[in-house]
């Protein structure tokens, strides 16, 4: 009996980047976390043992410091995308690499109505995210993104008419509240430099003015109008992928003390939860 090792890859995860960049007395912050995987011709090292084309995965720690300090970048793509494109440029024995980025939302205070120079507050547990993957000729995938980004509203949410069965319990709502994390990730053309900055800003002002503003019969009608909106305000991207659990608010039954719940008293549970995803692509 023989056996044959047909994939491999390795690297190095959540690698932990602050940076400040100093413009006089204006500080920029750009807070990263940082995913390295690499494939290429290791295979001896998994067979033999024999390290001799191991890029050693504190290497690649040490590589998004050095690479930190010595480039400029604004953005998690552009670091994504700079990281990306090293490991195979430096090592032939690289065939392709992939990072993924993700950043904190620091954002700046504000003291007498004006932001801050140098000092900051955590926006949110949401990151935003982004993708590169690289290889010797160029790249193959370049994606911008976001990460449970917490969403909410008290009306104009409704879901009924669905499946009637011995197993089902749940009743129509009329008006119920919406609430959900959004995790979206869009994909950039692998040429050109686009602004990543703006097409993120933009995707999520469509998004969100879609969630706060229409009617909703269903989270999937709902997620799939987000996506229409951003393929719509952002022509650089060409395809849109969004996840949105559902984080229920429950009503509480306050009839055994005498009361009634107008819709206003509820419980939020984490799980079980309902998940719905979709992707949106330009036709």
């Amino acid at each position: 009996m023989s056996f044959k090792l047909t994939s491999n890859h390795y690297g190095k995860s959540e690698v932990r980047l602050t940076k400040v960049i100093r413009n006089g007395d204006r500080h920029e912050l750009l807070e990263f976390s940082v995913d390295i995987l690499l494939s290429g011709d290791f295979a001896r090292s998994y067979t033999h043992g024999d390290n001799t084309q191991i890029i050693a995965t504190d290497s690649m720690k040490n590589t998004v410091y050095v690479l930190a300090k010595e480039q400029q970048f604004s953005t998690p793509e552009q670091f994504a995308m700079l990281l990306a494109s090293h490991f195979p440029r430096i090592y032939p024995q690289v065939f392709s690499a992939f990072v993924q980025v993700e950043q904190t939302n620091w954002a700046r205070i504000s003291v007498d109505q004006q932001p801050h120079n140098h000092a900051f507050a955590c926006g949110g547990p949401d990151l935003q995210t982004a993708t590169a993957v690289a290889t010797r000729p160029g790249f193959s995938a370049i994606t911008g993104g976001v990460s449970d980004l917490l969403l909410l509203k008290t009306t104009q949410s409704a879901f009924k008419g669905f499946v009637t069965d011995r197993y089902r319990t749940l009743k129509d709502a009329d008006d119920r509240i919406f609430a959900t994390k959004l995790t979206a990730s869009w994909d950039f053309p692998t040429t050109g430099s686009p602004d990543f900055a703006s097409v993120r800003q933009r995707i999520q002002s469509a998004m969100l003015n879609v969630f706060a503003t229409k009617m909703s019969h269903a989270v999937q009608q709902t997620m799939h109008e987000m996506g229409e909106a951003a393929l719509a305000v952002a022509p650089e991207i060409s395809r849109i992928e969004l996840e949105m659990p559902n984080k229920h608010r429950i009503p509480v039954n306050l009839q055994p003390f005498g009361l009634e719940n107008n819709n206003e008293i509820f419980v939020w549970t984490d799980e079980p939860y309902g998940n719905i995803s979709a992707t949106v692509e330009r036709d």
